[in-house]
């Protein structure tokens, strides 16, 4: 059995007195058994008794999670019929024989849900509450020079759990640190509370302190009923910079009290200090200490910041200045270790979040590691704490479990009311307001009256007035909007747009914006940060998946496969949509017209920072003319918070335009250290700027059968009579495309299958079908050919449509297909409309005009920025936004100018499907928000391309 020793300095320090707070950590391997029924669990009721035979026990890391570790299969958000495996746990650790004279305490960070503890074979307490800290005295049971047994029972399915499942793994164990703490046995620093009060200017404050001391000494020895009975102190208060200057130094004479603990209020006037917000995260050390007899025996510490927080006239302000939160949920857990997280895991959590502009986290939906707290104070990180008991809902009308619920809260609030980064507690999560929810509010209120509270999904203007803040949950952008504009309280969303899967995560712009742009609009927060995979030893019961991968050891379930990053913090386009989206610096205009010849555009560049100037930052510039850079450079400019000012751009490298080029600038905004902040693109448009360029024409020649063609110059369009369709282009004796024809189906990714709740069962393919030619008409035009043709496009028995067709061969060599589909299929809405086209498969690259380098969709296109990109046909799969298609051969490009998306699959390299109309993306189950014209409604798909032949 492994055993943990208190280290040299530790031990130093114990045998010459305390001389303040020592702490030995518990963590290590311990002895481990799992009782997966009642009648095992009753065979190890004795397993706390030192003599206990651990015949079958195991090691286990501790921290950790045992399902992660491989003793059994995690489970999903509860147990059936809420029965669950038991964990039994045993640790030994020593004390040395001189440290027999303090008081001890056992703090746990987290087990989950709920635990029994034996010291010595002493039962020492039981705790409910699976991810809160607390601590149990165990001063009468420890032996000081002797080895000490620590045994520790663990149930999962308590009378409570179910405050503790929530839309997340239900993970059984000891999995953050516990500790051994050392205190003066007679008197101690029980409990201190910090706020601060900005005075009117937000520039000065008053830091005020309470100290709460312990006294437990022997009433025996003092008159505790006479006054002044016990020993007087002093309270020395120090507050330095970070730096490590003395800010404050003070002795605080404290009169005796004896057997009883003394609340003592102190408060300092602190000059301009600096402040502490998510930009500028600003931090002090505060230390208190007990000083007794000239010695120091007890000492607190903690880091902490100045600012304020208020919700008055229904906007949401720190340090006097209106906020908006951009921010997303968390859950406190990693994949190879679920919630055992470590600082290695918060580091990379908060480093990746500021890099994609999130300044805000909602803890959902419980109390996450303390470190994990400490590091949004010093990183800078706005966060809102939840009590957590979302998952109760059938414990809300039941009196008997308010007070589980009470004990969360008083253990969420008081454990982190001093960090600077939470600013606001949340009760619950999609709750309805009842009497349970409303005494849990009254109790933050009393242990913290200095932070708004809000229940996540209650919205009601009517709710009580000790709800400070309204949230709602993926709502409609109208619908904010509405609510925005009349809230007399701030709004924050703590739950709006659904990262569901890879294809997802619609609205997300349209949804932020409709709130934000109205002051009580406060901020929202995306569902959610990461996929919640955990993986264990044992490969996976199911085969691979969209969900987890090749990862054969990598579990998801499909109601947690919801990140903007994946299980393992790979990055999707999802997190690069949300930096998009909540960039905090960005041009006003999209596009900028200038005179050939200009030296400069001004464009407008607004600064949604709420602290920061725009002089910490570089705007980088790149000027391109479809795809060439043709100059490059830094500029600076300075701009004051929610301001917007002018950026010069340099044009000179324009020149004179040349004719059918496309030019645009990148603005890349990038900080200190040189990460970017954003990426925009700003299309130049030449004013006055005609074609020079001479066109080639050549007389259009028509050849008539059931392949009817139309040759210009050494191109052939060849068009099918029986279908009504383009058959092929062909250059000299070279086939470059064939087969044009429409696309109104594909296979339905795992987003649209959720949202497309109408659609039958089986769906026929719609792209596979009959055609009958009920008109065909051709006429000559001024330089060529117009073709008209109606086509009924019969599929089966209940599914068709009719297609109309304008094919305008002008003399320059190029072909107009124009389209129109009137469908009457079975389904309400279709993936995609326009055309296909199959290219000669000697296709090297396919490049495109448009948005890029990301897929863009009408809804989900903020990280997708005007380019002309590049790629090779067998690399490229995804849905492009585009304007011009360009099929690169050897010596020529065959062009596809449409208003409209690509969509490409590198296993099908040679199909181009070139759609005027897709499906917006939905967020998990609910359409998007915008209309697709759905095939019901009457209306027609239609659309255009331009196909030319350049060299």
């Amino acid at each position: 059995m492994m055993k943990t020793s208190l280290c040299l300095a530790a031990m130093l320090t114990l045998a010459a007195g305390i001389q303040a707070q020592d702490t030995l950590s518990l963590n290590g391997t311990w002895q481990f058994r799992l009782a997966p029924t009642s009648v095992e669990a009753r065979s190890l009721s004795d397993f706390h008794r030192v003599d206990f035979k651990t015949n079958g026990f195991s090691p286990i890391r501790v921290p950790s999670c045992w399902a992660i570790e491989g003793f059994e299969e995690p489970v999903y958000q509860g147990f059936k019929g809420d029965s669950a495996s038991i964990g039994y746990y045993r640790h030994t650790f020593s004390v040395p024989a001189t440290a027999s004279d303090q008081r001890y305490q056992l703090e746990f960070g987290g087990v989950w849900s709920a635990c029994e503890v034996w010291l010595n074979g002493s039962y020492i307490d039981r705790h409910e509450g699976g991810f809160t800290t607390f601590r149990m005295d165990v001063t009468r049971a420890i032996r000081a020079g002797e080895e000490n047994l620590l045994a520790v029972k663990v149930i999962q399915a308590s009378r409570d759990y179910r405050f503790d499942t929530n839309d997340d793994w239900s993970l059984g164990g000891i999995y953050r640190d516990v500790k051994l703490l050392a205190l003066p046995k007679g008197r101690w620093i029980e409990d201190v509370s910090v706020t601060t009060d900005l005075d009117a200017r937000y520039v000065d404050a008053d830091l005020d302190i309470r100290v709460l001391v312990a006294d437990q000494q022997n009433p025996h020895n003092v008159q505790i009923y006479k006054p002044n009975g016990g020993h007087p102190y002093t309270l020395a208060i120090t507050l330095t910079d970070a730096e490590g200057r003395a800010i404050l130094s003070r002795n605080e004479q404290v009169e005796s009290h004896a057997y009883t603990g003394k609340d003592v209020s102190l408060r300092y006037h602190i000059v301009h200090p600096q402040l502490w917000n998510a930009e500028t995260p600003n931090l002090y050390t505060l230390t208190v200490s007990l000083v007794e007899d000239g010695t120091v025996s007890h000492r607190w510490q903690q880091k902490i910041g100045f600012r304020e927080i208020e919700t008055d006239g229904g906007v949401l302000r720190i340090n006097g200045q209106a906020v908006k939160l951009r921010g997303v949920n968390r859950h406190d857990e990693w994949p190879t270790v679920g919630r055992a997280t470590t600082r290695e895991h918060w580091l990379r959590d908060l480093t990746m979040m500021k890099e994609a502009n999130i300044n805000y986290l909602r803890l959902c939906h419980y109390q996450h590691a303390k470190g994990f707290v400490e590091m949004c104070d010093s990183i800078g990180m706005y966060v809102g704490a939840e009590v957590g008991i979302g998952g109760g809902n059938d414990y809300f009308y039941q009196p008997s479990h308010i007070g589980g619920a009470l004990q969360r809260t008083y253990e969420t609030v008081s454990r982190d009311r001093n960090n600077a980064s939470v600013i606001y507690w949340s009760v619950g999560n999609e709750d309805p307001l009842t009497q349970m929810h409303l005494a849990c509010i009254r109790l933050v209120k009393g242990l913290d009256p200095t932070r708004p509270v809000l229940i996540p999904w209650r919205f009601e203007e009517t709710l009580p007035e000790e709800v400070d803040l309204l949230s709602v949950h993926y709502w409609t952008p109208d619908l904010y909007e509405q609510l925005a504009a009349h809230a007399n309280r701030p709004i924050i969303s703590t739950e709006y747009t659904h990262a569901y899967g890879t294809k997802g995560f619609g609205g997300l712009a349209e949804r932020w914006h409709a709130l934000t742009r109205y002051p009580s609009g406060a901020g929202a927060a995306v569902w959610m940060w990461a996929d919640q995979g955990v993986t264990t030893p044992t490969l996976r019961p199911e085969l691979a998946n969209e969900m987890t991968g090749d990862d054969p050891r990598l579990r998801i379930d499909s109601r947690g496969w919801d990140g903007i990053v994946d299980s393992y913090r790979n990055p999707t386009l999802d997190y690069y949509e949300t930096k998009a989206v909540y960039a905090p610096v960005y041009p006003l205009v999209s596009d900028v017209s200038f005179t050939p010849g200009e030296e400069s555009a001004k464009i407008m560049l607004q600064n949604d920072y709420d602290f920061t100037d725009l002089g910490r930052f570089a705007v980088e510039w790149q000027l391109f003319g479809e795809g060439r850079e043709l100059a490059n450079g830094i500029g600076k400019v300075n701009g004051r918070p929610h301001t917007s000012v002018p950026f010069s751009l340099p044009l000179d490298a324009l020149g004179h335009p040349a004719d059918g080029v496309s030019y645009y600038a990148w603005l890349t905004i990038r900080d200190a250290t040189g990460h970017d902040i954003a990426r925009h693109a700003i299309r130049l448009i030449p004013k006055g700027h005609t074609s020079a360029t001479v066109v080639q024409r050549h007389p259009v020649t028509r050849t008539t059968g059931i392949l009817e063609e139309f040759a210009v110059g050494n191109i052939t369009y060849r068009f099918d009579t029986r279908t009504g369709l383009l058959d092929a282009i062909v250059q000299e004796e070279t086939t470059l495309a064939q087969h044009l024809r429409p696309t109104l189906w594909r296979a339905l990714d795992s987003s649209e299958t959720l949202a497309m709740k109408g659609r039958p069962a089986v769906c026929a393919d719609l792209n596979q079908f009959d055609s009958e030619v009920k008109a065909w008409d051709v006429r000559p035009t001024a330089d060529g050919y117009a073709i008209e043709a109606e086509v009924d496009c019969k599929v089966d028995a209940s599914n068709r449509f009719m297609a109309h067709y304008t094919y305008v061969i002008s003399a320059d060599g190029s072909l107009s297909v124009s389209y129109s589909f009137r469908p009457s299929v079975e389904v309400k809405d279709l993936p995609h409309a326009g055309m296909s086209i199959v290219v000669n498969p000697t296709l090297a690259q396919l490049n495109w005009l448009g948005q890029g380098p990301y897929d863009a969709y009408s809804n989900r296109c903020a990280a997708a920025i005007l380019g002309y990109w590049q790629a090779t046909a067998d690399k490229l799969t995804g849905t492009k936004k585009v304007e011009r298609v360009d099929c690169c051969f050897d010596t020529h490009r065959l062009s596809f100018t449409y208003d409209g998306y690509l969509e490409h699959d590198a296993s099908e390299a040679d199909v181009l499907h070139l759609v005027t109309a897709i499906y917006p993306r939905p967020e998990k189950g609910r359409a998007a928000d915008e209309s697709f014209v759905q095939t019901h409604s009457g209306q027609h798909f239609t659309g255009s391309i331009r196909i030319e032949l350049k060299q």
